[in-house]
């Protein structure tokens, strides 16, 4: 009883996040990006197989889920390894966020934190690869 009542909580979590105002308008250009089609040919694309479009969805899903699985499963350990040293990691985080919040009113004038770097991809990476490095970098994002 308790794995179902988890997984229809995590399911309903999942959907209402993909619901929210800042990702339900992302998936038309995700869409897009994924397949190479507008959304007009989309449209026209149902009487057409749905085959690259599913597996070029799946080839970006899964790109992302690395990232998010490598990141959670490197950090999860790296934590353990920092539990010895926690003091010193708590006073090391405590002057980062001091840091960081002089840097923010203003106090400190760092021109090198406001710098801002946006490549922009000119053609789309081609195939299954192609939207499994989209998606990591998306996930990296």
């Amino acid at each position: 009883m308790q794995d179902s009542v988890n997984l229809l909580v995590a399911f309903t979590a999942g959907a209402f996040s993909f619901l929210s105002p800042c990702v339900l308008p992302l998936f038309p250009s995700y869409l897009s990006f994924i397949t190479g089609m507008s959304v007009d040919e989309l449209s026209a694309a149902k009487s057409r197989s749905l085959k690259p479009v599913i597996t070029n969805s799946l080839m970006f899903i899964s790109g992302f889920s690395i990232v998010f699985i490598a990141t959670g499963a490197s950090l999860g350990s790296l934590g353990g390894l920092l539990s010895d040293y926690r003091n010193i990691v708590q006073v090391l985080g405590g002057l980062l966020i001091i840091f960081f919040g002089l840097y923010i009113t203003g106090v400190l004038k760092l021109t090198f934190l406001g710098r801002y770097i946006q490549p922009q991809i000119t053609r789309r990476p081609a195939g299954v690869l192609g939207s499994i490095l989209v998606g990591a970098a998306f996930a990296a994002g």
